[in-house]
């Protein structure tokens, strides 16, 4: 069994592809269903990651299944328009090192955002609640989230932290003279568009409104509530803001081009920024062919700004030497661990073959050396315990201190 994972992001596709490969609560529990019924012992488990930049699959599996279970999860989730050279499939170190760049924000677009690693401990989390993530692939993820911690710590790779939400204020405040003059609408009320508002409210714009599936209060700071309306008021409300954030997990687009189209008609063609950030996509592309209205994706918000960027590189180049070095000493133990677990099985399932009157015959004599000697000499065909070669190989002063502790509890 080894650590194993394929995905698509932002340098290998653009936003048209990666909306088609999304990975949630409910296709998860489909797919673990499906995978392990497929595979069965040679799949122990998985979870995935959906983000603005990505699309990620983690799991641990027997060593070259990778492709077997990449095609797999493609035919589940019918997919079958993105083309594979725009995915990447690594295993083992490769594979926990990238996990490690991934949640520390070294592998985004925009370097060392901090907004990913809350967003990869959330999909972990809802996972191992949905009973879908194993020991062993719990037990690398655990070290994913402790080699990113000394990363972050030990660097300046979050230095003025740039974020999704942050960077759409820049593009707000590049684009108007007097941001706080302009009405805003945001489309959805989860942690990103609550993040938007919030960097809203805290930039001086008061003007906010927001559109959600239902009608929710959000509170802001310094006690400030905004009440969303219900979606059904989209298109009423289109009409009287000069900028339109969406934000919503949404399978199908929801603000189309008549929508627009009808609004600038209201507003006398008076003209709409629109912000995307919804993946998949909230706004119909078509509407970048609307003259008065200024529609940006998130590929394209991510590209308008790398303020710092030299010294966040410098930082990310230390960031990834912790990585490389702590991800292996993760794997050394990782590796270690499962040694010991298969040698403490397969000495477990030895011995309780014994009889009672062996067990209390060598409780008393407290001599092992033949017990040692029958371990030693096995020749049993059991490909799930691997024919006992893992026992066979420790020192027998280990598996002497073994037989100690199993008959000190027998």
């Amino acid at each position: 069994m080894e650590l194993q994972l394929f995905g698509i992001n932002h340098k290998t596709s653009v936003i048209s592809e990666r909306e088609k490969f999304i990975i949630n609560e409910s296709n998860q529990i489909i797919l673990d269903n499906h995978l392990k019924r497929i595979f069965k012992g040679d799949f122990e488990s998985f979870f995935g990651i959906s983000t603005c930049n990505r699309t990620e699959i983690y799991f641990v599996g027997k060593k070259g299944i990778i492709n077997e279970v990449f095609n797999e999860v493609l035919k589940i989730l019918d997919i079958n328009d993105i083309p594979k050279n725009c995915f990447y499939f690594l295993t083992n170190h490769n594979a926990l090192a990238h996990m490690c760049k991934v949640a520390s924000g070294i592998d985004s677009q925009v370097l060392g955002e901090q907004e990913i690693f809350g967003q990869f401990k959330i999909a972990f989390k809802k996972s191992s609640e949905h009973k879908i993530v194993g020991k062993k692939l719990s037990y690398l993820t655990k070290k994913v989230i402790e080699i990113v911690k000394i990363a972050r710590t030990d660097t300046e790779i979050g230095l003025n932290p740039l974020s999704v939400s942050g960077l759409t204020m820049k593009l707000i405040h590049n684009i108007f003279e007097k941001p706080d003059k302009q009405n805003v609408l945001v489309v959805g009320a989860g942690s990103l568009a609550f993040s938007v508002m919030e960097n809203l409210y805290r930039s001086g714009i008061k003007n906010i409104n927001s559109v959600n599936r239902s009608i929710k209060n959000i509170k802001l700071r310094n006690s400030y509530e905004i009440v969303s309306s219900s979606l059904d008021t989209l298109h009423d409300q289109l009409q009287f803001c000069d900028i339109v954030i969406a934000s919503a997990t949404a399978e199908i687009p929801l603000i189309g081009k008549g929508a627009i189209e009808n609004a600038l008609s209201v507003r006398k063609n008076k003209p709409i920024l629109i912000i995307d950030l919804g993946v998949p996509r909230n706004v119909e592309d078509e509407i970048r062919n609307i003259e008065q209205a200024y529609l940006f994706s998130i590929d394209d918000i991510e590209k308008i700004t790398q303020e710092n960027f030299g010294q966040r590189s410098i930082e990310a180049e230390k960031a990834m030497n912790i990585i490389a070095v702590e991800s292996k000493k993760a794997l050394e133990s990782f590796e270690l661990k499962t040694s010991r677990d298969k040698v403490n099985i397969q000495l477990d399932t030895f011995l309780q073959n014994l009889s009672s009157e062996e067990v209390k015959q060598f409780k008393e004599s407290k001599d092992y050396s033949e017990l040692i000697k029958s371990i030693k000499t096995l020749n049993i065909n059991d490909s799930n315990l691997n024919n006992y070669e893992d026992i066979k190989q420790i020192d027998d002063h280990i598996i002497e201190s073994m037989i100690k502790r199993f008959f000190s509890n027998a």
